[in-house]
């Protein structure tokens, strides 16, 4: 969110670091995001920021990215990641089915400013 959202905060730090990207400067074959996350990220936009185009543009540039994977979260990995949420506190479900998703697909970093998940060890990025 912030990368698209010129207002935010961290808008600069997204900047730079999607620029990297671009650059190969940190090297990244594809990005990839849950159903879940991509829900929380329209609808914050829409709903906190009151910016429906906004949520339009990210949700296609999502969708329509061929660097892009949105995982879908199907029974097995929403009943592990409940076993975590019943068993974490401070974490929101969401990033319970992150943390499920990247060790079943080896995923080493996360693309976020989420403290929780770098509390947790996620090397995150910026």
């Amino acid at each position: 969110m912030a990368y698209y959202n010129q207002d935010d905060a961290l808008h600069k730090d997204a900047a730079e670091m999607m620029t990297k990207f671009a650059s190969g400067e940190v090297p990244l074959t594809k990005f990839f995001t849950s159903d879940y996350v991509f829900d929380e990220t329209v609808t914050v936009i829409e709903c906190v920021l009151g910016r429906h185009d906004l949520a339009v543009r990210v949700g296609e540039a999502l969708r329509e990215s061929p660097r892009t994977e949105i995982l879908l979260i199907d029974k097995d990995t929403f009943e592990a990641s409940w076993k975590l949420f019943t068993t974490s506190r401070g974490l929101s479900f969401t990033d319970c089915t992150s943390l499920v998703l990247m060790k079943a697909l080896g995923i080493q970093a996360a693309f976020t400013f989420d403290r929780h998940l770098k509390a947790l060890g996620i090397r995150t990025m910026p």
